[in-house]
């Protein structure tokens, strides 16, 4: 075995002494980092507060809304000779919705980028654009009883969350490594292991599959009553103004349902996109049987098809079957995205058991 001295810089076998220098020689694990001088640990990195993130993101989206709001503004001035109608109409609201969804999606990356916990700060920014979306419109002449008013805060919040995990994934924090040089003396080859370890894939949890797939179809055949009950027990303070409206917020109830059963179904997996593909199929499946015993098509997915110019089809046309199974899929893929993004599997019983007894 060869041994090394430290004076000499250099290797030799079958003695304990050096042959130069005459002084003794070292294992190599015994010189390692002797000589090395140790760095002055590196001053500490600023980071902005939490606060500071969730009030940039929100000024950008704000003043990215108002940008995009007079853009459109200009245009509908060009092209309709009675612009406070074509506000009004579902064309204007659905302008007005996908700026606010525009401009919550880049503020919520902003704040969320770089830093852990995404979803939080994603989520922070798409909620305090909201009410203060909600609040520049009341404050426009906006009727307090327009229920649109009031969900899409809940919708603002849910696509900044999905924004917020989807910046802290690509763009993700600066790992803090704290690597002491441990003692050169205590350092032995047993602890280099040979191989790398076998990896096991994560098992496909059905149970909470099969519960993310009932709460889709629930949530896709009920969007519409739930609607209802709401502007019949709010005494006539919410209500819509037009047939047009009553289907966008049927819809988007539909789909804030759909997304919560497939972040149900993939989360505490370690594979959320997986169950959220299958839920998502299963789900489809469901909402095309609950169709077919309809005899028509669910409000939600009328509103879907007609979007699509498939509205004139029959529900169980292939075409309209595909693009209602197809959008049920897309969402619970999503959903069970970021239900395995935000909510990590544990390790096992047994492991969690050590560690708390401090044996691991």
């Amino acid at each position: 075995m060869q041994l090394f001295c430290p004076a000499c810089h250099a290797a030799f076998a079958g003695s304990n002494q050096c042959p130069q220098c005459g002084g003794l020689l070292l294992l190599p694990h015994e010189t390692a980092g002797a000589d090395a001088p140790h760095p002055k640990p590196l001053p500490p990195i600023p980071q902005p507060t939490p606060a500071g993130r969730v009030v940039v993101g929100a000024v950008f989206a704000l003043s990215l809304y108002l940008g995009l709001r007079k853009l459109a503004t200009g245009v509908v001035l060009a092209a309709h000779s009675d612009p406070g109608a074509w506000w009004s109409s579902l064309e204007g609201l659905a302008t007005v919705c996908g700026g606010q969804v525009v401009a919550v999606i880049f503020g919520s990356v902003l704040a969320a980028a770089g830093r852990v916990g995404g979803f939080v700060f994603g989520a922070t920014v798409g909620a305090v654009c909201g009410v203060l979306f909600l609040a520049a419109e009341i404050a426009a002449g906006a009727p307090l009883h327009d229920l649109v008013l009031y969900i899409q805060p809940l919708v603002l919040a849910a696509v900044g969350g999905i924004a917020g995990v989807y910046a802290a994934r690509v763009w993700g924090a600066v790992p803090a490594i704290d690597m002491p040089i441990p003692d050169r003396n205590k350092l032995s080859s047993s602890r280099f292991a040979i191989g790398e370890p076998a990896t096991t894939g994560r098992p496909t949890a059905w149970a909470r599959i099969l519960v993310g797939a009932l709460l889709m179809v629930v949530a896709v055949t009920s969007a519409d009553p739930v609607r209802k009950g709401f502007q019949k027990y709010s005494g006539g303070m919410l209500k819509v103004d037009s047939v047009g409206q009553a289907q966008f917020i049927t819809w988007q109830f539909a789909v804030l349902g759909v997304l919560v059963g497939g972040g149900l179904a993939g989360a505490a997996t370690g594979a959320g996109t997986r169950h959220g593909i299958i839920a998502g199929g299963l789900g489809g499946v469901g909402v095309l049987g609950a169709t077919a015993a309809r005899g028509e098509a669910l409000g939600p997915i009328s509103y879907w098809l007609g979007k699509l110019s498939l509205g004139e089809l029959a529900p169980t046309d292939p075409a309209a079957a595909a693009a209602a199974v197809g959008g049920v899929l897309f969402l619970g893929l999503l959903g069970g995205w970021l239900g395995g993004s935000l909510f990590q599997p544990l390790a096992p019983e047994h492991v969690r058991r050590r560690l708390r007894m401090g044996m691991d």
